[in-house]
């Protein structure tokens, strides 16, 4: 049996230390890194039997769970395997969609949601860090079709500090979200703040400058509407944490496209009630709309 995928992401977190090795691609990795997004992006990954028309058999009888399935050959090995990443295909119990999950060591986890184009990225630059972002980072996952999911693999005090993706703009992860924002893909980054950094405050969301977005004003209306207090970064000085000098939102603002900083404060991230009611608040922002 696979286990969930909130578990599995909570697992890999688990296990980054800031003592870790880490190193940042070559420029013809991250090249390749660039190729590969553009992939995903066109709709252009090599699909296991899985994602070409066998879900059906995936779900038969009652309670069902995923399994491992083996993945159809391909005749040229994908730009993120050249990478090292390792590839699985299986569906996804809770919402019977199949998906491909990369998983490239200390250069992170790549998951892609193999039921339709891809939509919107989700991203988590800092597991085990911002704790249960990488839960949150799942459960958007599942709650957004069309959803690819990119989450950091080492933590971000790594290697003293370059490990920080949010903040690197040579690292791999930022490879990926460029070229996630030159495809046009809107992103939303997850992080946490601590509740005295803020006291009052459940969340706060930036575009990572100082302007206002549609998606953004959505994403602010719909976290008030379920009771979150939360600020707005282009109105609210106290709102400009890290969002201001990301370097993943510097990018997307320099090619136009749409950029989510939303960070949640420790009394919502560590209930389970309340960090799913914010998840399901920003999903149904629609991000993907613009």
């Amino acid at each position: 049996m696979v286990a969930d995928l909130e578990e599995r992401f909570a697992g890999f977190a688990a296990r980054l230390r800031p003592a870790a090795p880490y190193r940042d691609p070559w420029p013809a990795e991250r090249r390749l890194a660039m190729i590969a997004i553009d992939h995903i992006a066109r709709g252009h990954l090599a699909r296991g039997h899985l994602a070409r028309g066998h879900l059906a058999r995936a779900h038969t009888g009652a309670g069902h769970t995923a399994t491992n399935h083996p993945v159809a050959p391909q005749s040229t090995p994908s730009a993120l395997t050249r990478l090292g990443f390792s590839r699985g295909e299986e569906i996804d119990a809770a919402t019977g969609r199949p998906y491909a999950m990369y998983v490239g060591g200390a250069w992170g986890v790549v998951l892609v949601d193999l039921s339709m184009p891809a939509r919107v990225v989700v991203e988590v630059p800092h597991p085990n860090s911002d704790l249960r972002t990488e839960r949150m980072g799942a459960r958007l996952f599942r709650l957004v079709p069309g959803s690819v999911l990119l989450m950091a693999g080492a933590h971000r005090r790594a290697a003293g500090g370059a490990a920080d993706v949010a903040h690197n703009d040579r690292s791999l992860f930022n490879a990926l979200a460029a070229g996630a924002a030159g495809r046009r893909l809107p992103q939303v980054q997850l992080h946490g703040f601590a509740d005295r950094s803020l006291p009052g405050l459940d969340a706060v969301i930036s575009t990572g400058t100082t302007t206002a977005t549609p998606a953004a004003v959505r994403v602010t209306d719909r976290l008030r509407r379920i009771g979150l207090a939360t600020c707005q970064s282009w109105q609210d000085s106290r709102g400009r944490l890290e969002g201001i000098g990301n370097v993943q939102a510097l990018t997307a603002e320099r090619l136009g496209t749409v950029f989510i900083h939303l960070e949640l404060n420790w009394r919502v991230r560590g209930d389970e009630r309340l960090r799913s009611g914010a998840l399901e608040a920003v999903a149904a922002a629609d991000i993907a709309a613009g």
